[in-house]
């Protein structure tokens, strides 16, 4: 079967390549720096803190435009993420 290639990675999104049981795939995140929660005027915490994160918006079978991101078991998810947040934070 012939499929179009892998859409360019969009604006404000990062391109990871992973390997998931021997398929590649390109996948595209989008970043949320780590934000420092509010408190209120005694110091307690009023809103929580979040730290950094990537979310998995896309994953393509490399050279393909199959998007398989949903379904994806949420294990190997989480597995993307780290690893795609650990990568952008060697840049």
């Amino acid at each position: 079967m012939n499929y179009p290639r892998t859409p360019n990675c969009p604006k404000d999104l990062f391109e990871f390549k992973a390997i998931i049981e021997d398929v590649e795939l390109t996948c595209f995140l989008e970043y949320s720096p780590a934000e420092k929660g509010s408190t209120d005027s005694y110091g307690a915490p009023y809103e929580p803190d979040f730290e950094e994160s990537m979310t998995l918006n896309n994953a393509y079978i490399m050279d393909t435009d199959v998007d398989v991101a949903h379904m994806l078991l949420q294990s190997l998810v989480d597995h993307i993420e780290v690893s795609a947040l650990e990568k952008f934070n060697e840049r």
